[in-house]
């Protein structure tokens, strides 16, 4: 698939813009979306699921997100150290960021909603025990062990959960300094809410969603 701009879009579902530059929203799940000027080498043609703001282990206050089209050569049952088994031992393993502990997170959209009431038996047998959605992304992290078991027994889609490896991390005077970063012809970085089938997709080259959403918000801003 080609990596330029006008790449065909891996989706249909419509995203939104929430703004660039200064006036870029920054929360739990958006996505950030690289300008064309990026040097860095991990942030390059590069979308950021923003999966955490909050303080550091150094006490400081951060964003926290995962590069989602950034896949390594290997799957989780390369990977995993045995901790992943069965079927979702054949997801890929995506290079969130070059920041952490060197530890695989699992994201996926199958959460644990008990306050709804309107929920059947059928879909409440289908949740993950796992934390808060992130943000209103319908995106959640964690619940491994249930995940296996419920994609082994055929009850969800192994397609709905993603693995990454590592993170990427702002300081507030970092993500300040990126934000003021506008070329020429205003390109900036940018934040978009994106349909939880983008972020998850298992099928992404290097800079494809990148591609895709800057495709998108040109479209939009025409």
């Amino acid at each position: 698939m080609s990596k330029s701009d006008e790449s065909s879009p891996p989706a249909k579902e419509p995203v939104r813009f929430l703004g660039k530059g200064d006036r870029a929203v920054i929360r739990p799940g958006v996505v950030l979306v690289a300008p064309a000027h990026e040097a860095s080498h991990f942030l390059m043609r590069a979308a950021v699921f923003v999966h955490a703001i909050g303080i550091n282990q150094y006490g400081e206050h951060v964003t926290r997100g995962v590069i989602i089209d950034h896949p390594t050569a290997f799957d989780m049952a390369e990977m995993g150290g045995g901790s992943v088994y069965g079927t979702l031992a054949h997801n890929a393993l995506y290079r969130g960021g070059d920041t952490g502990n060197d530890s695989a997170m699992l994201l996926h959209s199958y959460g644990n909603n008990d306050d709804n009431d309107d929920d059947n038996d059928e879909s409440k047998s289908k949740r993950i025990e796992c934390g808060a959605m992130i943000g209103m992304s319908g995106i959640y992290e964690g619940g491994l062990s249930d995940a296996m078991d419920l994609v082994d027994g055929g009850l969800v889609d192994p397609e709905r959960f993603k693995f990454f490896f590592n993170y990427v991390e702002f300081t507030d005077k970092q993500m300040e300094s990126m934000l003021s970063e506008v070329d020429s012809d205003g390109d900036a970085w940018a934040s978009m809410e994106v349909p939880t089938k983008v972020v998850l997709n298992n099928d992404f080259d290097r800079g494809e969603c990148w591609s895709y959403l800057r495709n998108q918000m040109r479209q939009m801003l025409a």
